[in-house]
């Protein structure tokens, strides 16, 4: 089987076929989506102040109100992945490599959004989790997909 019948199977099952180690690490993934995506969706902030340390901005209206309004909105789109990186794991594992490629995409698309519109530190109280960890999780998402690809080990 080549590489790209590895990454778009041609029929989708549940016979994952790369390293364990890149099946639980996308089971880690899967879970901090998962807070990421409910934390950005529910908390009364999205996750803007009390996560993110974005700083408030005065105004009438609230302009903080629009902020939140889309980043609750983002939450909703990343709680869409969370439930197609469940049905993954539940009956269709072999397109874990997939969705680790469109992971790694998520992640340059935010690198991206960083760059065309970027946010100095004037707009944070702290560095924000997310910006220290978009480096570190694209490296660790390479390489897990890498693995992904790579046949599990006999025996």
């Amino acid at each position: 089987m080549g590489t790209l019948d590895k990454i778009f199977p041609r029929q989708a099952n549940n016979d994952y076929g790369g390293s364990p180690i890149a099946f639980y690490g996308f089971c880690l993934i899967v879970a901090m989506t998962t807070f990421r995506s409910l934390v950005h969706l529910l908390a009364p902030d999205s996750g803007l102040q009390s996560i993110a340390t974005i700083i408030l901005f005065p105004g009438d209206p609230d302009p903080n109100q629009v902020i939140r309004a889309f980043s609750s909105l983002w939450g909703g789109q990343q709680l869409l992945m969370v439930f197609l990186y469940g049905i993954a794991l539940w009956r269709y594992r072999n397109l874990i490599p997939l969705l680790l490629l469109l992971f790694i995409i998520e992640i340059l698309f935010r690198l991206l959004s960083g760059t065309l519109h970027p946010l100095g530190p004037e707009y944070y109280a702290s560095t924000p989790p997310g910006k220290l960890a978009n480096l570190p999780l694209l490296a660790v998402t390479i390489v897990l997909f890498v693995l992904s690809l790579r046949p599990r080990a006999k025996g």
